[in-house]
């Protein structure tokens, strides 16, 4: 049974999810809270019959009860970061919801764009008792979102080597062009700079896993976004992601998470959580959103 009223902070599904241009959601109820922040492209946001404009850096916050519909850029690719969670906001000097924004956009020095990064990363990584981080850094974001207090100067940390870090990037921007483009790893050794041999050794070493793994694993993470946030069927999304076929992908899928992907939407958008990739926090926390050099 899904509760109404929540007594404590849970965190559930975290992500980035890409949609082709002209792409759809829901329309679908919430029963949690979701912070969602556009990356590139825009969309027609919909929250019980109120419509809004949600271009690029905008973040968005939907409460529970909500029905929430998206029209994404029917020009470009969208590509946004979401996750869930519940807490009791009946406690402590929180307002009451219906005072609460829906949207605002980001300035280029917003404490959300990194509090972002470090949310999803955390969620999708194994460090232990990582609840205990998660709920100041969510509830920070959130007094920060509501009150419209959030513009910092941040210095960015990176602690992957460059090489590595443009690969990830590579390997990111090659799964929300469409078509996909084939991911080599000549064609990752090239972005980032150095010989195969060296990004392989350096892949291991700081990300325990090869360039091609995580490029695997990356497109399977793209694919179990799609499959929650967009209405799109399960041999479309097989073909965004770049798989050469339905039988191919949901083979791949159902290693890495246990589940053939039709079972995976259905749990995730029924509330269950369903983990599994290990990738995500590398992909997302580390690679930066312009390649490095273009700062």
């Amino acid at each position: 049974m899904i509760p109404t009223v929540f007594d404590k902070f849970l965190f559930s599904t975290a992500g980035i999810a890409a949609y082709p241009p002209g792409a759809t959601f829901g329309p679908k109820v919430l029963f949690d809270f979701e912070f969602l922040w556009i990356i590139t492209g825009s969309a027609r946001c919909r929250f019980d019959g109120q419509v809004f404009d949600a271009p690029t850096d905008t973040v968005l916050l939907g409460r529970p009860g909500m029905t929430h519909e998206y029209d994404w850029d029917t020009r470009q690719r969208t590509l946004h970061a979401f996750f869930h969670f519940s807490f009791d906001y009946s406690e402590g000097d929180w307002m009451p919801l219906s005072s609460w924004p829906i949207l605002r956009p980001m300035s280029a020095d917003d404490l959300l764009r990194p509090l972002f990064r470090y949310v999803i990363g955390l969620a999708q990584s194994n460090v232990p008792n990582k609840e205990v981080l998660l709920e100041p850094a969510v509830l920070l974001m959130l007094r920060s979102f509501r009150t419209g207090y959030s513009a910092v100067l941040l210095s960015p940390h990176q602690d992957l080597p460059a090489a590595v870090q443009m690969a990830l990037f590579a390997i990111r921007e090659s799964l929300i062009r469409n078509p996909v483009p084939p991911i080599t790893l000549a064609n990752l050794a090239k972005a980032a700079h150095v010989s195969p041999e060296y990004l392989c050794r350096l892949f291991r070493r700081h990300l325990h896993m090869g360039p091609m793994q995580c490029a695997g694993f990356a497109r399977l993470e793209r694919a179990a976004a799609m499959l929650i946030r967009s209405n799109l069927l399960i041999n479309e999304i097989a073909d965004a992601v770049g798989f050469a076929s339905p039988y191919h992908f949901s083979s791949k899928f159902r290693q890495v998470y246990g589940v053939p992907p039709r079972e995976y939407r259905w749990a995730m958008q029924s509330g269950f959580m369903i983990q599994g990739n290990p990738i995500i926090q590398q992909l997302q926390l580390h690679a930066p959103l312009t390649p490095i050099g273009n700062r």
